[in-house]
C-alpha cells in the first residue's frame, strides 16, 4: 500500500492510497473522536497516480469534508485508517501533548516492547511499530507523509534502506540494544513457543526476518546444553545467516551482505550520527538522553523486560563456543557501546560471572 495526505486545512482532507493490488479500490475508516462513523471509498479520480504507473485506474483519490462526513469540520480528533490493512494515514487532534517532532526508533528487539510503543502512542499524532513488517512501498510512504509532523516509527527496519527518507525528512534518529546473547536467547524462546501454538501460522509474523530459525526450533532442546551445542555446530547457511550479528546488520549493512570485521566501527560512526542511543540494561541513560532531544520524558517508568526462562537460557548458550562465533561483531558493538554509556553516566551494577546482564523477568 502507497498514500499520501495532499492537503489538511479548514476541515478538509484530500489525498490518494494505492492498495496492495494496484487494480484493487481503496476504502478508508473514518474515525471521529475516537467513533468509527463512515467507511468511504474514492471520490476522486487521479490521473496523476495511474501516470506514475502505481494504479492501473487512477480511482484512489479521496476528497473529505462535512459535505462527505458530517461534523468532521469541527471535531477536535480525526483519523483515517485503511480498511484493508488497519493502517492509520491520517490524523489531527486538538490535543496539547503531542511531540511535533518526527523520530524513529531502532528497537533491535525481537519481542515487540509493547509498554514502550503505548507510551509513545499518547505522545504522537502517528505511531507505528514493529515497522520491520510493514512493506517498503508503505513505510516509504509513512516516512515521507509531509502532513505528519508529530510521528513515532518504532522497528528493526534496515538503515541503510530508509536512510534517504529519515534524513529528507529529518527524522530524529535513537535506538536501544541490549546484551545479544540475552537478545538470541529470547528469539528462540519466542520462535519455540510460536512453532508449538496452535496458531502458528497467525504468529509467524511476529519474528519477520527469522523464519528459517523454526525447523530449528521445532528440534532443539533449550534446557540441554547437549542439545544446544550439537544444533549451533550443524546450522545450515540460511540458519545461521538469521543468527548472526543482527545488530550490525541492521545499523550498517545493506540487504543480505554479511557482516564484517569493518562494519563494527561503522555501526559505531553510525549510532554517533543519533540523536539518542542505549542499551536496555541502561535503561536510565537512555531515558535521559531521550528527554534531552525531545523535551518530554517519553518512556519515564519502562521497566526492560525478558520471556521467562531468557536469562537461563542466555547463561547457556554464553558456554557455547559457534555462538560466540556468530555474535562476535554484535558483541563488540555492544561491549563499546556499553563502556561509553557507563563513563558518559557513570558506571552500572556489575553484571553477573559470565558477562550476562540482569534484566527483569516480567511480562
Amino acid at each position: 500500500m502507497q498514500f499520501h495526505i495532499d492537503r489538511q486545512a479548514n476541515g478538509v482532507l484530500s489525498g490518494w492510497i494505492v492498495p496492495n493490488n494496484p487494480g484493487g479500490t481503496p476504502h478508508v475508516k473514518v474515525i471521529v473522536n475516537d467513533e468509527e462513523i463512515a467507511v468511504i471509498g474514492p471520490n476522486v479520480n487521479r490521473q496523476d497516480i495511474k501516470d506514475l504507473g502505481l494504479h492501473t485506474t487512477g480511482f484512489v483519490g479521496f476528497h473529505i469534508d462535512d459535505k462527505i462526513v458530517k461534523g468532521i469540520q469541527k471535531a477536535d480528533n480525526v483519523q483515517l485508517v485503511e480498511q484493508e490493512t488497519g493502517l492509520m494515514v491520517h490524523r489531527h487532534t486538538a490535543s496539547p501533548f503531542r511531540i511535533e517532532k518526527r523520530v524513529m526508533f531502532f528497537n533491535l528487539c525481537v519481542v515487540p516492547q509493547i509498554r514502550m510503543r503505548n507510551m509513545a502512542s499518547d505522545l504522537f499524532s502517528l505511531t507505528y511499530t514493529n515497522s520491520e513488517r510493514i512493506t517498503f512501498a508503505t513505510i516509504s510512504s509513512i516516512l515521507i507523509n509531509h502532513n505528519a509532523h508529530s510521528q513515532f516509527v518504532m522497528g528493526r527496519n534496515n538503515h541503510n534502506r530508509i536512510a534517504e527518507f529519515l534524513l529528507s525528512r529529518e527524522y530524529m534518529r535513537i535506538a536501544l540494544l541490549r546484551d545479544p546473547i540475552v537478545e538470541l536467547a529470547e528469539r528462540l524462546i519466542m520462535i519455540k513457543q510460536i512453532s508449538r501454538s496452535s496458531n502458528r501460522k497467525l504468529l509467524e509474523n511476529l519474528v519477520s526476518g527469522l523464519e528459517n530459525l523454526f525447523g530449528l526450533c521445532e528440534t532443539i532442546d533449550l534446557e540441554s546444553e547437549e542439545s544446544l551445542h550439537d544444533a549451533f555446530t550443524r546450522l545450515r547457511p540460511q540458519q545461521a545467516q538469521a543468527i548472526a550479528d543482527p545488530f550490525v546488520r541492521t545499523l550498517v549493512c545493506d540487504q543480505g551482505d554479511a557482516p564484517e570485521e569493518r562494519h563494527i566501527s561503522m555501526a559505531l560512526d553510525r549510532l554517533a550520527e543519533f540523536d539518542a542511543v542505549g542499551v536496555e540494561e541502561r535503561i536510565d541513560a537512555f531515558n535521559a538522553c531521550v528527554e534531552e532531544v525531545t523535551g518530554r520524558d517519553i518512556f519515564g517508568g519502562y521497566e526492560p523486560y525478558a520471556l521467562p526462562g531468557t536469562m537461563e537460557l542466555a547463561e547457556r548458550l554464553q558456554g557455547i563456543d559457534k555462538v560466540q562465533e556468530y555474535l562476535e561483531f554484535d558483541a563488540l558493538l555492544y561491549r563499546e557501546l556499553r563502556g561509553v554509556i557507563d563513563t558518559e553516566f557513570g558506571a552500572a551494577a556489575p553484571a553477573p560471572a559470565g558477562g550476562v546482564p540482569q534484566a527483569a523477568q516480567r511480562r
